[in-house]
């Protein structure tokens, strides 16, 4: 297993949208993952909405 880092910000979960920009995702498992609490941090500063919460998340490795 590996550890992730994905950022809540209301109901939704930063992704990457189709674009390359950053867009909103319903479910976790759409979330962008965010390889360390600092990038995870970082984005969350640039595009979530104040009270927003990052949230560890182990994923199988590949």
């Amino acid at each position: 297993m590996t550890t992730v880092y994905v950022v809540k910000t209301g109901e939704k979960f930063l992704c990457s949208a189709e674009d390359g920009d950053i867009g909103l995702a319903p479910e976790v498992k759409e979330a962008k993952r965010f390889p360390s609490n600092e990038e995870a941090e970082k984005a969350a500063n640039m595009y979530a909405d104040p009270g927003y919460e990052i949230m560890t998340v182990n994923v199988p490795e590949r």
